[in-house]
């Protein structure tokens, strides 16, 4: 019995992962602004946008937009991206992962260090003390 392997060449699916990458990051122009904060790209699958949106109240109304306004998006995503996508599907999804404020230097006296010297810096640019 023969078998078909199931493995992927590396590199197989790079320029998906990379037109993926490219798509998340131009998100906002692809669906404006109001629907940026309420989906997102999840991924690409056999042509077909997968956005997740994590309001489920909103699916179903989403789902009955995106007949309307689907072309418009595909020629976006096909303009300013390249991706060449004949439909888009609409599922539920966790909202994004917050981002974690970038944590402040346990130690106080460092940071007053720090705080002095930024200030020192301003002064001397600003010309009220020499170098």
């Amino acid at each position: 019995m023969k078998r078909t392997g199931r493995l992927v060449p590396l590199g197989a699916r790079l320029p998906n992962q990379q037109a993926e990458a490219k798509l998340r990051q131009a998100w906002r122009f692809v669906v404006g602004p109001a629907l940026a904060d309420r989906t997102r790209p999840l991924r690409v699958e056999r042509e077909f946008l997968i956005m997740g949106c994590w309001e489920l109240s909103r699916i179903a109304t989403l789902r009955e937009a995106a007949v309307a306004v689907w072309p418009q998006m595909r020629e976006r995503i096909h303009r300013a991206l390249g991706l060449n996508l004949m439909g888009l599907q609409i599922v539920p999804c966790d909202p994004p992962a917050a981002t974690p404020e970038p944590t402040q230097d346990p130690d106080p006296l460092r940071r007053a260090l720090k705080l002095l010297e930024a200030r020192h810096r301003e002064r001397i640019r600003l010309g009220l003390e020499p170098e």
